[in-house]
């Protein structure tokens, strides 16, 4: 018999748990550096297996429905909803995406682009109000774009919500806070049990305009038009908790991917002038200061910075998969039962595929040679396999949209003070929220 990956115990029940949670950063290094790029802990109360390298992200990717499959957390299922796309698995998860694929691929991008501009206007607008008053936050001003954004892509027209924004908008952090809890008490004081409020509210809302929608003969080209139309596989129209749980969980997916990747480019941003000159001279020279995919494609550095801030520092943290039979992997032998883990931070600094990994170096990007040396699934911020991010051409859209308004319209210098250590659970932010002094430029 196959022997098990390397590891530790840990303590009696809780095993190592309590060092997984307080940095699980430095818990993964130091147990790479120890055991090698394969090795096992007792994580809340389960055996799990950690591994690194491109080759152990495609072993992952490619076992989806094979041998290991998606495992969310307690208090993450309850709080999405069962019948969302991220808790389903087999041929019911592969139908729902091709459902919702057309609205999210990259050719349908231009559709979205209008609704980006508008947006973004006002709320960088706002941005400037504020700035002249002092220092700002970046990242909740982020959340506040990015979830306009994306209810409104998903939405469609949001003037019939029937309820404040800003009022569905604090619900929608209450409720995104109790997601990355360990035990999942619905207890009034929790922050799961407001959640699980918050959620309600949240559905309530949601429940009722896809109500109105139904009733209404005109369907437009938002993604909750289409849930109205389309059929699952047994011909049957999905029902109204189906459609809210669905809607629920893409504001989720929309909003905090965007917020933690655009937020940490407007830090690189920061940290180095330099770079953010270079980006500023491209879109001067820009043939349109409009935008289409044609401009935004032609934005190369752009698109480098993007990576390497994504390469620095992924947006999402990671997640679980668990083994649904035993199999093996390097010559070791994975249970049945195992969790693994999945996380694109480790693979992003290995210096066999990114030379001096720590240093954020945009040019790396614009280099052919090192492109294709690159093996893949080397490059994973967005996840891989039948779960790669629906919204990746969604994000990256509004990221390029926002920073490229931010490039030519402003500029900004981190303030003193702050405390730029970064969180790990749930999102990859500084402890301060990116606090800038933000200006109009003089000329452009």
């Amino acid at each position: 018999m196959l022997p098990l990956p390397p590891g530790r115990r840990g303590l009696p029940i809780v095993g190592e748990t309590l060092d997984f949670l307080r940095s699980p950063q430095a818990f993964t290094d130091e147990r790479f550096a120890e055991f090698g790029d394969t090795f096992h802990a007792n994580i809340l109360g389960k055996p799990t297996l950690f591994m690194l390298g491109a080759d152990a992200n495609h072993w992952i990717f490619s076992g989806e429905g094979k041998y290991l499959q998606n495992e969310w957390s307690p208090a993450i299922q309850r709080l999405l909803g069962e019948r969302s796309l991220s808790l389903l698995v087999g041929e019911e998860h592969k139908q729902r995406r091709q459902i919702l694929g057309p609205h999210f691929k990259r050719t349908a991008m231009a559709g979205a682009i209008p609704a980006i501009l508008t947006v973004a206007r006002k709320h960088l607008r706002r941005w400037q109000t504020d700035a002249e008053l002092g220092p700002i936050a970046v990242v909740p001003r982020m959340r506040s774009l990015a979830f306009e954004v994306a209810a409104t892509y998903l939405l469609g027209e949001i003037g019939d919500l029937g309820v404040d924004l800003d009022e569905f908008s604090r619900d929608f952090e209450t409720w995104t806070k109790g997601m990355f809890v360990v035990v999942a008490k619905p207890l009034p004081f929790t922050r799961f049990g407001q959640a699980m409020a918050a959620r309600r509210r949240m559905f309530t809302v949601i429940d009722d305009l896809v109500m109105r929608r139904d009733a209404a003969s005109h369907r437009g080209v938002d993604v909750l038009s289409t849930l109205l139309e389309v059929r699952d596989e047994q011909g049957e129209l999905l029902d109204r908790d189906a459609i809210v749980d669905e809607l629920q969980l893409l504001l989720f997916a929309g909003h905090d991917t965007t917020v933690t990747a655009t937020s940490n480019a407007i830090y690189h941003l920061a940290l180095h002038p330099e770079l953010a000159r270079r980006a500023r001279d491209e879109q001067a020279a820009m043939d349109t200061q409009d935008f289409s995919l044609e401009s935004l494609r032609a934005m190369s550095f752009l698109d480098a910075l993007i990576k390497e801030s994504m390469r620095l520092i992924p947006p999402i943290g990671g997640a679980f998969r668990v083994m649904l039979r035993d199999e093996q992997y390097r010559g070791f032998r994975i249970p049945q039962g195992w969790r693994v883990a999945v996380g694109p931070r480790g693979v992003h600094r290995d210096p066999a595929y990114f030379p001096e990994p720590e240093r954020f170096d945009p040019d790396r990007w614009l280099d052919p040679a090192q492109e294709q040396s690159r093996p893949p699934f080397s490059y994973v911020p967005f996840g891989g396999g039948p779960r790669t991010c629906l919204g990746m051409h969604f994000a990256l859209l509004e990221m390029q949209i926002v920073l490229s308004m931010l490039l030519r319209d402003f500029e900004w210098e981190l303030a003193a003070d702050q405390d730029l250590s970064f969180t790990a659970i749930p999102l990859p932010l500084p402890r301060s929220g990116t606090i800038v002094h933000l200006r109009r430029r003089a000329s452009r």
